[in-house]
């Protein structure tokens, strides 16, 4: 730990610095008493830092990479919602009336431009009559 950050290392050898500056509740409680990726300020309050949020500042190529991973995995979620769809003959209107959600939300979804919730999740597949396994797995790592 630094004078003007915590400096992190990673097992893999990534490392870098969080400036005091970015966590406001050291800034706003005047110091750290103890440090675990859990902050404990003076004051007794205590605030996690997300690994990920940690990470990004020892590897500037963190963050794109991951979202970058986020849009291929909703993109593939949706397309293969879309291929259950067009499988059982229904369209959005017919899915989105059926599961309880709102078409625009569909649409949404089976383009990659939103990740369903759990409970969305749960109605789609139920409505497909399939495993919300079989919706979030691609075919080759699905247990047989």
């Amino acid at each position: 730990m630094l004078d003007e950050g915590i400096e992190l290392t990673f097992v893999d050898g990534c490392s870098g610095l969080i400036p005091f500056g970015d966590l406001p509740e050291v800034a706003e409680g005047g110091g750290l008493k103890e440090l675990e990726l859990l902050l404990i300020t003076v004051r007794g309050d205590q605030s996690e830092i997300p690994w990920d949020f940690a990470r990004h500042y020892c590897d500037p190529t963190y963050r794109p990479r991951i979202e970058a991973q986020a849009r291929q995995a909703r993109a593939s979620l949706g397309g293969r919602i879309r291929e259950r769809r067009e499988a059982a003959g229904l369209t959005q209107a017919d899915l989105s009336s059926r599961a309880g959600i709102g078409r625009v939300t569909l649409t949404r979804i089976e383009n990659g431009e939103r990740s369903p919730r759990t409970e969305t999740l749960t109605a789609i597949a139920r409505t497909l009559g399939v495993e919300v396994e079989d919706l979030i797995l691609p075919p080759s790592r699905r247990n047989p």
